[in-house]
């Protein structure tokens, strides 16, 4: 099968990048301790690790590596998905943002650490679902970011000139540059960089990324 033709992609992570899903991360994820008869951890140590998959949000927030599994899969993924519709927001200006790319003749796709389900019900729950052309999520793939080979799945399809990439953590940020995207990283969402590791172009807001977009 010929490749996709698609001059020009961007690739979006999702949580703190399109999604404003702080308060059901947090409250999903400290719900699911207090189960398993842990301490409720702080909202800024869990917003901290959004990013990262699942599994190892929970083994950093002292969840016993028995119990990763179990705690997600009883806890934590059903009460984001119960609660999501509620707490769950699109980020500031997403959808006109999104409409304002796609006029630039971008293919616009997702690449997140977050299982499939939970990302599409807060793709949907923010109502971005229909303006996102195919997503990469942790169940799909052997690999994880910072891997490139994450990234590089998602991209196979697609014969493409131009790649810009948009995170809010190190791990997507150096994922991204290792397959020689520009780099955009949003300060507005939950992650930080380390003062080594430099960037494209840095976002105080969503809004701001058309401007950027349109100089390629």
């Amino acid at each position: 099968m010929a490749p996709l033709s698609a001059p020009k992609i961007i690739v979006f992570d999702l949580d703190g990048v399109l999604i404003d899903s702080a308060e059901a991360n947090y409250q999903a994820f400290a719900y699911g301790l207090e189960q398993i008869g842990r301490r409720r951890p702080e909202r800024e140590a869990v917003l901290s690790l959004v990013g990262l998959k699942a599994s190892q949000m929970l083994e950093c927030l002292g969840c016993p590596p028995a119990l990763i599994q179990a705690t997600f899969t009883d806890w934590v993924r059903p009460f984001y998905l119960e609660n999501l519709p509620a707490l769950a927001r699109p980020m500031a200006g997403a959808a006109q943002v999104l409409a304002e790319l796609k006029n630039q003749g971008y293919r616009i796709l997702a690449c997140t650490s977050g299982d499939r389900r939970t990302q599409t019900a807060a793709l949907k729950a923010a109502g971005l679902w229909e303006a996102i052309e195919v997503m990469q999520a942790a169940d799909d793939s052997a690999y994880a970011k910072p891997d490139p080979r994450y990234l590089q799945e998602l991209l196979a399809p697609y014969a493409y000139e131009i790649l810009l990439h948009v995170e809010d953590a190190e791990v997507g940020i150096r994922m991204g540059q290792a397959c020689g995207a520009v780099s955009i990283f949003a300060e507005y969402g939950f992650g930080a960089l380390p003062p080594d590791l430099t960037v494209d172009y840095r976002l105080q807001a969503l809004t701001e990324l058309p401007a950027i977009a349109a100089r390629f």
